[in-house]
């Protein structure tokens, strides 16, 4: 098929991703959509092109969206994947970076995103946010909920996806600006800048004497770090009823994992927040769409005693679970790699082989509608690359 232009697929992405959020999954329309997609990367996109041709993957060869070739993240560390607009490279708007170093000393991952391409993020993080975090607000209204950061102003980490995705959904579905209590690079944990924990208590006790219910955002290892620093001192509080937390990764690598039962009851224990109003994001510097828990959503009780949860995805992603040797799909239950094709990732690639461990759940078992199945997360794989997603890197060089 020919490659549609950056316009039009613009227009026609930018009209999926704002269809209704809950609506049935329209499998035809996505593969229709998905596949056009391919057709447009794979022209604009030199390296990606090679790497699809050296499988034999031309776009009309194509009969669906599965059989688009899955890029490894590690080419994100190898190539800047931005393509040709209107016969021209872009001037990238955000170039998003992965965090920490690796172990060989190689530059950490690029996700550089075109003017065009950043609507289509933004298009995408707004009401899958919503959905998950916010599913009260009608689309077009603000909460009152009051933010609060455990994390650095977006201007001040240029550079990170997460915390531009703050920015972004506290300037656009929240009333109230947002306070920062953690300077940039210190969500990374102890020994870089300052954390306000003090500064932190003190707005949820005035959040508790207004009556206000609050929301706040953190990593994994920032909000333990504050938790360590208020149980010391013996503090607590009881946050209004609505108040809710979203709290994402950080402990990937790093010297220690956080046990997300035993956060839960310490975030309970120090702020009243309940497990139920914690939800967990999940989200990649290499895609530009998020997965969540679905607890606010009204899912069964029975996903809150199940860690890890399941993550859902917005109607415009679709997931697998592939063999980390064969890279072939795995069926619900068995573990191995996490594979993501998100249609709003126009400005790069569009499938992403991740280095995510993960099991696909069957969608009934969950009480989530048919489409791409949700998954758990087991976390990152260990030791050496495995094979299969080794031998994709080494071909996309």
């Amino acid at each position: 098929m020919p490659a549609p232009s950056p316009a039009e697929l613009d227009r026609d992405l930018a009209a999926f991703l704002a269809s209704d959020f809950d609506a049935p999954p329209d499998e035809a329309a996505f593969d229709r959509l998905a596949l056009r997609l391919f057709a447009h990367q794979y022209e604009a996109r030199a390296p990606y092109r090679a790497y699809c041709q050296r499988r034999g993957a031309l776009p009309q060869r194509l009969r669906h969206w599965s059989e688009i070739p899955a890029v490894p993240v590690q080419a994100f560390k190898d190539a800047r994947l931005i393509g040709e607009e209107d016969g021209a490279v872009p001037a990238p708007a955000r170039v998003f970076r992965t965090s920490g170093t690796t172990s060989d000393g190689q530059r950490p991952g690029e996700h550089a995103l075109s003017p065009s391409a950043l609507a289509l993020y933004h298009a995408s993080l707004l009401p899958t946010f919503r959905a998950f975090l916010l599913p009260e607000l009608v689309p077009g209204a603000t909460t009152a909920l009051v933010p609060l950061v455990l994390g650095p102003a977006a201007a001040d980490a240029p550079h990170s996806s997460l915390w531009h995705m703050v920015d972004v959904v506290v300037r656009e579905l929240f009333t109230e600006a947002p306070r920062h209590f953690l300077g940039a690079g210190a969500a990374a944990g102890p020994g870089a800048a300052a954390l306000d924990a003090t500064g932190l208590a003190r707005a949820c006790d005035e959040a508790t004497a207004a009556k206000r219910p609050a929301f706040l955002f953190a990593t994994d290892l920032a909000l333990d770090r504050f938790l360590t620093a208020v149980e010391a001192l013996g503090w607590s509080t009881r946050l209004p009823a609505g108040s809710r937390l979203m709290h994402t990764g950080g402990a990937k690598g790093r010297l220690r994992a956080i046990d997300p039962g035993s956060l839960y009851a310490r975030v309970e224990a120090a702020l009243g927040v309940p497990a139920r109003s914690c939800v967990n994001e999940y989200g990649m510097t290499e895609l530009t769409s998020q997965f969540y828990d679905a607890t606010l959503r009204g899912g069964a009780d029975a996903l809150d005693a199940a860690l890890p949860r399941p993550k859902f995805g917005p109607p415009w992603v679709r997931t697998r679970v592939v063999d980390p040797h064969t890279l072939e799909p795995l069926l619900p239950g068995a573990p191995g790699l996490l594979r993501v094709l998100d249609l709003a990732n126009r400005g790069s690639v569009a499938a992403i082989l991740t280095e995510d461990r993960a099991v696909a759940v069957e969608p009934a078992d969950v009480g989530a509608p048919a489409g791409s199945p949700p998954f758990r997360l087991l976390g990152r794989a260990q030791g050496s690359e495995p094979r299969g997603c080794s031998l994709e890197a080494e071909a996309f060089a």
